[in-house]
């Protein structure tokens, strides 16, 4: 796999995981590294061509995961991980996988806020279905429901393609469940030890799922 190089806005350190206005919720993070102030906020779909956004994508993730979230990674996140789980990402994107990003703006001054994924299931019995991944929101820029403009864009974009029902799992006990249940999700159980959180301890897993009709 070809590496781009990551600037070193990409932090190695660890920080403390609570520190005054965290908040790591699982599957959704929100991170306090974010640079960009209230104001215009626009939605984009990536394409698998648009790797200028690797570097703000790595340190949306890295700094997600030292500071306490729960995404499927182990802190400290090495900047080489980083963009090894970005490539993958973007080598998926098509008709079967998504990725939005929140943005402050447009053109090269706009800052990264939040991204979320969408994977469609390809089974053949399974067309009907999708799952949410790695929902994540810059502390700096919560208040602006960001989180809910993200996950309505995938809602509509999973109705557009003839799915009717979506699910995802998150850290049982974390924030999230507050805001997924606030978005109209509904929790179905939770699975004890499911994964390692970023600092190592098993946590359980929450299970949600949300049906989707047109409007």
């Amino acid at each position: 796999m070809s590496l781009h190089y990551v600037s070193s806005s990409v932090s190695a350190a660890v920080p403390a995981r609570l520190q005054a206005g965290h908040l790591a919720l699982g599957n959704m993070a929100v991170s306090s590294a974010a640079r960009a102030p209230h104001g215009y906020c626009q939605l984009r779909k990536l394409a698998s061509h648009e790797l200028q956004w690797l570097p703000e994508l790595c340190e949306l993730l890295t700094d997600s995961v030292h500071r306490g979230a729960s995404l499927g990674f182990l802190a400290p996140l090495s900047r080489y991980a980083a963009l090894e789980y970005w490539h993958g990402v973007f080598a998926r994107l098509g008709p079967r996988h998504k990725l939005w990003v929140a943005c402050s703006g447009e053109g090269p001054d706009a800052r990264l806020l939040g991204a979320v994924q969408l994977s469609l299931c390809p089974l053949a019995n399974a067309h009907h279905r999708g799952e949410v991944q790695h929902l994540m929101v810059h502390s700096q820029a919560r208040g602006q429901g960001l989180a809910s403009r993200l996950m309505t864009r995938l809602e509509c974009t999973a109705l557009a393609h003839g799915r009717s029902l979506l699910v995802l799992e998150t850290q049982s006990g974390s924030q999230a469940e507050a805001v997924y249940a606030h978005l109209g999700w509904q929790r179905v159980g939770e699975i004890p030890d499911y994964g390692a959180c970023a600092e190592g301890q098993l946590q359980g897993a929450a299970l949600y799922y949300k049906r989707l009709q047109q409007p």
